[in-house]
């Protein structure tokens, strides 16, 4: 007999989601969630919390726009308070090539069921009280999109799971994933030598995905990239609320807390690396763009320093599906600084597959297959990146 029905490897938003969601479509839990250090203390723990709907991608934006509702409601699902407020999003460009891409990607996004306003120079000033707006072409917002906390979500989620039944072993690291001579998945091998059999195992643990795969030989384009987010002091009289406001010429992105600043971004070049500790001297390279764009900022403290991962992949589209050949073995991975929004929505489709029940989204785009077969997806890659 199996020690678990399914084991999921990695306890963050993403393992925590599927962990609820399937515990839902089963008569008997039989789910264990492996953690090799506390629940969400990985990188979900770092992300900043933004929810938008602005994709370039279909796929992504039907996993927004259904996570996005379920975040909305999210007491009467899961129970406690993710603290989403619509603080809207908001994507400027004084480009003439970004502005043709933001005004094509709206057409598109109205077509998918997303409410997104084109907005003027001076619409734009109104809205984002402080920032330089004279060289901006256009912009594109989104009312309804906003913030949550990711501390209060993966601590409710964490609660949702255990009242499910679902089993969250913390402190015990997965060495390796156990394949039987058909190929299919049987289990995991922690650390300590701890063999634990399952029927399924679901590989969901960000940017250690990839080197847990390799141990079964397969090779998964999931890098790991340093991303670091600042926070300033107070700024007097600075608006209480303002958009998330990416400018997608630089990456650098910004949104008001409370009468301080949050700001980061510009970093998806950096080289794959697995060191998520703060470099308080990189806001130097972001020095010029953030003064050129909200002037007021370069005479603001900063006060906090933090950073993480996200995993990439080329064509910053997740990794969710079963995988070819491996019968039994799933990942829900690659989401490309995305996972923490896209969750709810990961979370009811990994159920579904891995149950044989419809999909609510076509997740066919996600594959991991795609990546095993080297196929080119410049042409599909998601082009809101910063």
């Amino acid at each position: 007999m199996a020690d678990a029905s399914v084991i999921i490897v990695g306890g963050g938003i993403i393992g925590l989601s599927t962990a609820f969601e399937m515990a839902q479509r089963q008569s008997h839990a039989g789910i264990t969630v492996l953690e090799r250090n506390r629940v969400g203390s990985g990188t979900t723990s770092k992300a900043t919390g933004g929810i938008r709907t602005q994709f370039s991608s279909e796929t992504n934006v039907r996993l927004a726009l259904l996570s996005r509702e379920r975040f909305a409601h999210w007491q009467g699902i899961y129970g406690g308070n993710p603290r989403f407020v619509r603080i809207g999003y908001l994507f400027v460009t004084a480009s003439e090539r970004q502005a043709a891409l933001l005004q094509a990607g709206a057409r598109e996004q109205r077509r998918w069921g997303v409410e997104v306003s084109m907005l003027t120079p001076p619409e734009l000033a109104r809205t984002v009280p402080g920032m330089a707006t004279g060289d901006l072409r256009v912009g594109t917002f989104t009312e309804s999109d906003g913030m949550a906390d990711p501390g209060a979500a993966t601590a409710a989620l964490e609660s949702a799971c255990r009242r499910a039944g679902v089993t969250l072993r913390e402190g015990a690291e997965v060495q390796s994933v156990r394949i039987g001579t058909d190929g299919a998945a049987t289990g995991v091998i922690l650390k300590d030598g701890t063999p634990l059999s399952a029927d399924r195992v679901v590989v969901a643990c960000g940017p250690w995905t990839a080197p847990l795969l390799a141990t079964i030989g397969l090779s998964v384009p999931i890098r790991p990239h340093h991303r670091q987010v600042y926070r300033t002091g107070p700024l007097p009289a600075w608006p209480p609320t303002i958009p998330l406001t990416v400018d997608l010429d630089t990456g650098l992105y910004c949104h008001s807390d409370g009468g301080a600043v949050v700001f980061g971004g510009g970093d998806r070049d950096t080289s794959p690396s697995f060191d998520d500790g703060a470099r308080p001297s990189d806001v130097v390279r972001l020095g010029d763009a953030l003064i050129k764009r909200w002037p007021r900022l370069g005479e603001a403290p900063i006060t906090h320093t933090w950073a993480g991962l996200r995993e990439m992949t080329p064509d910053d589209h997740g990794v969710v599906g079963e995988l070819p050949d491996h019968p039994g073995l799933f990942v829900a991975a690659g989401f490309s600084g995305h996972g923490f929004m896209q969750a709810p929505a990961v979370g009811l489709i990994m159920a579904a597959l891995a149950t044989g029940s419809p999909s609510p989204v076509d997740a066919s785009a996600l594959h991991p297959g795609r990546f095993l077969r080297n196929e080119d997806r410049r042409d599909t890659a998601e082009r809101y990146v910063f």
